[in-house]
């Protein structure tokens, strides 16, 4: 797994069944088109009048779905897995479309209590990657869409009412559970967003495994071996089952107050994490009713990681995580560990979907052609992360890993028919990491600043793939 010669980008839409052949025939032009120009407007990657009009009548066409399109990728999403262990990444993210137009079935964005849009609507996706610890990048496995309207006032309070029956959170599990029957053996990591009891619970009876982070200031009680206590009082009870040296990132301030009580702004530092893991037991909380048949407590594997002697003034590193998988080894908890880490894996797509490819300026005037235009572009964005999470991965590992042979050899000419590419070298032997600096450098790339982002990647990406059609075109009359 993972070996394979990355294939073209028609090639995970190839086959979508909308009843009408010539619907597909157009899917797959408008993602050659998005890919070979992921940054740009549709009316640039269009070319003509009449492609930009058959591409707005293809997102907009009653026929086509944001599943529908998916499919395939799906279905070759599965097929990069294999056998081996791979991780579900779910997670949310908010799309806002700025302008003064009303765009039909689009609500509210709102975090920390701040209205960010009146206008977007939010995706909720399950990403998958290998589980061997590069973290590669397979596709898509699910994808749910929502948005959120004006919450009325409570009757007295003026406070929103919440509606217990009809819980955003309820999409965790059922994109979890969607992904698992396509899936069975897969892990499912999830963010402190889906840390809940009811989660918890029937993940477990349908049989999903899973990896969650627990919500932070964990005043809930659990009982082990006879002690009731906090579930940190409790995992400090356990001996610690590894230690790990490690790096810890630059946070920056977030633009929202609020938010930075849950993500505290932090500079980089090298810092040792202890790791303990116990098997506990979650008391049924109190809320729920009692006519609920299911009265018993849960149990669940628990890690604790927290920062061995943080520097003074700063928020330490604390993680609990519930989990399905085995605590009975060092090695079986280092890979919880691990399989949460690779969790920021997501996060990094959503910047290839939303700075990469430009998402968020697409200019389409319904959420239903806008859904659909999201499905084509989480595929591109697929493919540019997968750029350039093999080249920093496995930087040694073959060019043909992130690129196609065309567009090698093409990198390779550049610099022989135009002197602007003299800077654009990829050896004889080329590596997924000189393939990544010569789209870079393609994209105004300098060396001395620094890893390529998701910008300077995006333009070169959108360089090579326009230089492609010429290169292709040129074959052709050949």
């Amino acid at each position: 797994m993972g070996r394979k010669p990355v294939g073209k980008i028609d090639a995970e839409f190839d086959g979508a069944e909308f009843g009408d052949a010539r619907l597909t025939k157009r899917l797959v032009r408008v993602a050659t088109s998005a890919a070979n120009a992921p940054g740009d407007s549709f009316p640039v990657i269009s070319g003509s009048d009449s492609e930009l009009e058959g591409v707005y009548r293809f997102l907009s066409n009653a026929r086509v779905t944001p599943q529908s399109i998916l499919a395939p990728h799906i279905a070759a999403t599965l097929k990069r897995g294999g056998n081996a262990d791979v991780l579900v990444l779910h997670d949310t993210t908010g799309f806002a479309f700025r302008g003064g137009d009303t765009r039909e079935g689009l609500g509210r964005l709102q975090r920390g209590g701040r209205a960010q849009s009146r206008q977007g609507f939010f995706g909720h996706f399950a990403f998958a990657v290998t589980a061997d610890g590069s973290r590669q990048p397979l596709g898509l496995l699910g994808l749910k869409t929502f948005v959120r309207g004006e919450p009325p006032p409570g009757p007295t309070t003026g406070r929103p009412c919440v509606n217990r029956e009809n819980k955003e959170a309820a999409r965790w599990l059922e994109l979890a559970t969607e992904v698992h029957s396509l899936a069975p053996n897969t892990i499912h990591v999830m963010d402190r967003e889906a840390d809940s009891y009811e989660n918890h619970r029937q993940l477990i009876a349908a049989g999903i495994r899973f990896v969650i982070r627990g919500r932070i200031g964990w005043t809930r009680i659990g009982e082990r071996n006879g002690v009731r206590r906090t579930l940190p009082e409790l995992a400090a009870q356990t001996p610690i089952r590894l230690t790990r040296s490690v790096v810890v990132s630059r946070r920056a301030p977030n633009d929202i107050g609020v938010l930075n009580k849950n993500n505290a702004p932090r500079s980089e530092r090298k810092t040792r994490l202890a790791v303990r893991a116990a098997r506990m037991s979650l008391p049924r909380p109190h809320y729920f009713s009692r006519r609920d048949p299911e009265r018993n407590a849960l149990e669940i594997n628990v890690v604790y990681v927290e920062e061995v002697r943080p520097p003074r003034g700063v928020e330490p590193i604390s993680w609990m995580l519930f989990t399905t998988e085995p605590i009975g080894t060092p090695d079986e908890v280092a890979k919880i560990v691990d399989a949460y880490r690779a969790r920021w894996t997501i996060e990094e797509f959503f910047k290839a979907l939303k700075t990469g490819c430009a998402f968020e300026k697409r200019q389409l005037e319904s959420r239903a052609a806008l859904c659909n235009a999201l499905a084509v572009f989480s595929v591109v964005a697929w493919r540019i992360l997968l750029l350039r999470s093999v080249s920093r991965a496995a930087p040694t590992r073959p060019a043909e890993l992130v690129a196609t042979r065309r567009q090698i050899e093409l990198l390779r000419t550049l610099p022989q028919i135009d002197r602007r590419f003299v800077d654009v070298t990829v050896p004889p032997r080329a590596t997924a990491s000189d393939v990544l600096l010569a789209v870079a450098k393609l994209g105004g790339h300098i060396k001395n600043n620094g890893p390529p982002g998701w910008q300077v990647i995006g333009r070169g990406y959108d360089s090579l793939l326009l230089l492609e059609l010429g290169w292709m075109a040129r074959e052709t009359r050949q």
